[in-house]
């Protein structure tokens, strides 16, 4: 007689891959929802405490889980070839990284703050002052322009992914600037002049301009 086939024993399977991946599962699947262990649990079927055998607490869980983002965003940039030189090398990183926060953002609202410490981000920064290297820079300023790079990315990827926990939808084209603002512009004649542009501003956009200058900046120094 042949045997029931048997559901798999979820709880068996419980280690620190399975875990990382079914945060990632959350943080995709509820966009608007903030990360807990008590949910951690139920999508791993398991008791929500046997995650601190792998995990000390819910930030080492987030560290593992946003290094995991810095790694998956170089594979894909390696992905697209080695041959492209530093500026568009750079750009699409950061792309891929600011995509991945977007489609998880609970852990992208919270890159800011927490250093992951782990391979993934190690091999993000030695990557990202490699394009720089490339770019010519000289030593001091390669680190200089590192820091404003990074900053920037982390600073405003971070509130990206709130404004989209905020407003799952949105998906990073909330208005830059409320339309409120441009109710009453008698007395501003700049805004007056540049508010339909201004109207045009959302997240995305004001994102990519402000990685425009950086790596402009970074661009014409190299040249000098």
């Amino acid at each position: 007689m042949e045997q029931p086939t048997q559901t798999p024993d979820r709880r068996s399977r419980l280690d620190p891959e399975n875990i990382v991946e079914a945060v990632l599962r959350l943080a995709r699947q509820e966009p608007g929802e903030r990360l807990t262990v008590r949910k951690l649990g139920l999508e791993l079927d398991a008791d929500a405490t046997a995650v601190y055998r792998h995990f000390r607490n819910r930030d080492a869980i987030v560290r593992a889980a946003l290094d995991r983002l810095f790694l998956l965003s170089l594979e894909r940039v390696a992905s697209a070839g080695s041959e492209l030189a530093w500026r568009p090398r750079l750009e699409s990183y950061v792309a891929e990284l600011l995509n991945a926060f977007i489609q998880h953002p609970a852990l992208g609202s919270e890159s800011f703050a927490i250093d992951t410490y782990g391979p993934g981000e190690l091999q993000a920064i030695e990557f990202v002052l490699q394009c720089l290297t490339e770019a010519g820079l000289p030593e001091d300023r390669v680190v200089h322009y590192y820091a404003a790079l990074e900053s920037y990315t982390l600073a405003l990827g971070t509130g990206i992914s709130a404004e989209i926990q905020r407003l799952p939808d949105s998906e990073g084209h909330d208005p830059w600037l409320s339309p409120g603002v441009f109710v009453r512009l008698s007395g501003y004649p700049l805004l007056e002049k540049h508010h339909a542009a201004l109207q045009r501003l959302d997240s995305l956009t004001a994102f990519h301009a402000g990685l425009a200058a950086i790596l402009d900046s970074a661009e014409l120094e190299s040249r000098r």
